[in-house]
């Protein structure tokens, strides 16, 4: 089977968390929380970050348990925007299909929140 050129997902307000509940830690590296957290709406930025894994995970064709959410961390420096770190399994798969680290963008509103990853083409890498 071919791999995806791009993955969508999308986390509802029902499927989000209190920002302080234990679950989070699940999902989101000490730095995401961090960050996160310090927002009026820091609720929905933890949930695109959530979001942003799902869809790397699914582009990548990873199952995603408790080792591949640690292994994938959403980072953002500031002007700049945000990309998807790979450590560990998701790392060695991404090698493993000869693809170009995938992007991201993440995006949310009242509740909402949602991540599009997609592999870059090679006129846009440079």
């Amino acid at each position: 089977m071919d791999t995806p050129s791009w993955a969508l997902a999308l986390v509802v307000p029902t499927q989000a968390p209190e920002p302080h509940d234990p679950l989070w830690s699940d999902w989101l590296t000490p730095a995401e929380l961090a960050f996160s957290r310090g927002f009026r709406r820091g609720q929905e930025h933890l949930a695109a970050r959530k979001a942003a894994k799902e869809a790397v995970a699914r582009l990548l064709g990873c199952p995603v348990d408790r080792h591949m959410w640690q292994a994938m961390e959403v980072r953002r420096t500031p002007g700049a925007a945000p990309t998807m770190a790979l450590q560990g399994a998701p790392e060695r798969h991404l090698r493993s299909l000869r693809r170009p680290r995938p992007g991201i963008s993440l995006t949310h509103a009242r509740g909402y929140a949602a991540a599009l990853a997609w592999f870059p083409t090679r006129s846009a890498e440079t």
